[in-house]
């Protein structure tokens, strides 16, 4: 099955926590806020972002899957609009829109693409924030989707790859279970796994900013993004785009 279908296949889809059909349905909340940390580590990409100018302006969500992090960044008051991409249909028009409502997100901000990241064009210096949530890491070329975003961003302009730090490459083989993923799919051409992640480290994130000509910072936490998970912290990236 290639990724496309995979996202796209509405009965994989109903068996997942983000798969909600009315606006009253608590299991996408609860999933995000108590079953794991992602909304908490989100949350804290936004807080550390405030250190380079904070979130506001245009901002482009990638992957934005049923956009929940747009919901949440509709509500800032410094946000003008918000253009929300994936390439799962019914994410973005069946299901985002119940969840707007769920987090008394601003609509009327938002903009929705059905489409690939990857085949859509904007003018350079289009948006002030670019976000990557869980989705920066089913791209095959890290450099070069940075690269893109580098030439849209404006100067000044944030790009924050949260909740992907669930993949720490320790540099000995028996620490960790996807040690052995990667590289067994690396000797077979394949890194991926069926949803596309390419489980990024550390280092991968810091180089590929850093070659699309961006500063690179990197917001380290206490907690695990899956609780229970992997002992290892969240973290989140970032990349600033300073004039030279």
């Amino acid at each position: 099955m290639s990724v496309y279908n995979y996202w796209n296949d509405i009965t994989i889809e109903k068996q997942k926590a983000f798969w909600i059909e009315n606006e009253q349905d608590p299991k996408l909340q609860r999933f995000l806020r108590e079953d794991t940390n992602l909304e908490r580590c989100f949350q804290d990409a936004l807080k550390f972002a405030e250190h380079f100018g904070g979130i506001r302006g245009k901002v482009l969500d990638v992957g934005a899957g049923v956009a929940w992090t747009s919901a949440i960044v509709s509500r800032d008051s410094g946000v003008d609009k918000i253009t929300a991409i994936d390439f799962s249909k019914h994410r973005l028009e069946q299901i985002a829109p119940m969840v707007f409502k769920q987090y008394s997100g601003r609509i009327d901000k938002i903009e929705f693409i059905v489409g690939d990241f990857k085949d859509h064009e904007w003018p350079t210096a289009s948006f002030d924030i670019v976000i990557f949530c869980q989705s920066l890491y089913h791209f095959p070329d890290l450099r070069g989707v940075l690269k893109k975003i580098q030439r849209i961003l404006c100067p000044g302009g944030i790009v924050i790859v949260a909740c992907e730090r669930i993949f720490v490459d320790m540099g000995h083989p028996f620490l960790s279970l996807n040690f052995y993923k990667r590289n067994w799919g690396r000797l077979w051409g394949k890194r991926a796994d069926s949803s596309g992640n390419y489980f990024r480290g550390d280092n991968e994130y810091c180089q590929a900013i850093k070659g699309a000509g961006l500063d690179y910072q990197f917001q380290a936490l206490d907690y695990p993004v899956y609780k229970g998970g992997p002992f290892w912290s969240a973290g989140n990236y970032f990349g600033i785009k300073y004039e030279r």
